[in-house]
């Protein structure tokens, strides 16, 4: 079962690196849980939890010293045996990359999106947009028994989007350029509101098709933050190891796994030998038997490489701008979810954060004289 206090010391397990410590301690006597109906029954939602001094106090040394110990991070392999499928769900430009990234890196096992899925269970998770434009509904979608939802601020969010949008049309490589102040304050005076209303249907439509107990709401901003970013990837390990086939990493590698591939330009160039990526290709024996005997073409399924987590964008440095009108467009949608979603506690709390940075932005162009 999982609550507050058990994930204190979870985290607190891995933080201190107590050796032999299971991230699913107290599930080990409970089955495996093999249909929607054993979920519920076995599992508790995995709520966010408020950090005692004592589990910040290791996060903050971490971030501080950069040190999170030492790991290796393999490359991703195919499964050997079928895994109970979980989708891994993100509006576009809220890190889908970063997440099913760091997905591989903690289960070792490949994931895909919802162009290859086809209803198959051979991958950890399924990236999706939907219902987003960048997503597709999927032919037995209702076979997939849990989720992964990860939010990011709109205000940040939708400006990734158009850099994506700008790639494109550009024809450049994804992940590769931010695009030109004056393209996005074109666009965004074009298209704010319809972004806005189709991020909050991405929104209710995540809320509705999955109950808390299988639904893991995660925030991009803690998964990408140097001291909460650690403890939000032990509630998605945990997550994870609910679905049957899939073991994830210790929970006290946790830390340098996170590091490795979130914060991948700073384990690289510290120059400490010790916390530097170590590439390890999988043997044909570790790989399974490949993609071919089930009928699915590799090329199509590997998508990525959690040992070059590569995903950051060049171009001119700015902060999206937006009018006082527009920040408080945000704030409807937003202050919209919270009242639709007010019993909910794992979304609740991402909500309000957003509507405090919508408000500090607002202060700032205030000041401003705009």
């Amino acid at each position: 079962m999982s609550n507050p206090k058990r994930q204190r010391k979870l985290i607190a397990g891995a933080l201190v690196l107590i050796p032999g410590f299971l991230l699913m301690l107290s599930m080990v006597a409970l089955p495996l849980p093999s249909t929607m109906e054993d979920v519920e029954i076995a599992y508790t939602e995995i709520l966010p939890v408020d950090y005692d001094e004592s589990v910040l106090k290791p996060l903050e040394k971490m971030a501080e010293t950069k040190d999170y110990g030492q790991c290796t991070v393999r490359n991703a392999i195919f499964p050997a045996h079928p895994i109970e499928p979980c989708f891994s769900a993100s509006y576009p430009g809220s890190g889908a990359k970063m997440t099913w990234l760091l997905i591989e890196a903690i289960t070792g096992l490949q994931t895909h999106n919802d162009i290859t899925f086809e209803g198959k269970q051979h991958a950890v998770t399924t990236k999706t947009h939907y219902p987003s434009k960048e997503g597709h509904l999927l032919d037995g979608h209702e076979t997939v028994p849990r989720a992964i939802v990860v939010l990011r601020q709109p205000l940040n969010a939708l400006p990734s989007y158009f850099n994506y949008l700008y790639e494109m049309e550009n024809q450049l490589e994804n992940h590769s350029t931010r695009a030109p102040i004056e393209a996005w304050i074109k666009w965004r005076d074009t298209y704010l509101q319809q972004e806005l209303e189709a991020w909050r249907n991405f929104v209710d439509y995540w809320m509705q098709k999955y109950t808390p107990v299988n639904r893991l709401l995660a925030s991009f901003e803690k998964l990408t933050d140097d001291v909460m970013g650690p403890a939000e990837t032990t509630r998605v390990a945990e997550f994870l190891s609910r679905s049957e086939g899939v073991h994830t990493c210790p929970p006290e590698l946790i830390p340098c796994v996170w590091h490795k591939v979130v914060k991948y330009k700073d384990s690289n160039s510290s120059g400490n030998e010790g916390r530097r990526l170590q590439v390890v290709d999988a043997s044909d024996a570790e790989r399974g038997p490949g993609l071919a005997n089930f009928q699915i073409d590799p090329t199509k399924f590997a998508l990525s490489d959690p040992t070059q987590p590569n995903s950051q964008r060049s171009g001119p440095e700015y902060i999206p701008p937006y009018t006082q009108e527009q920040f408080d467009s945000v704030k409807v949608i937003l202050n919209g979810l919270i009242e639709k979603y007010s019993h909910e506690k794992s979304l609740v709390p991402i909500l309000e954060s957003y509507i405090d940075g919508v408000d500090k932005r607002k202060e700032e162009l205030k000041m401003e004289g705009n």
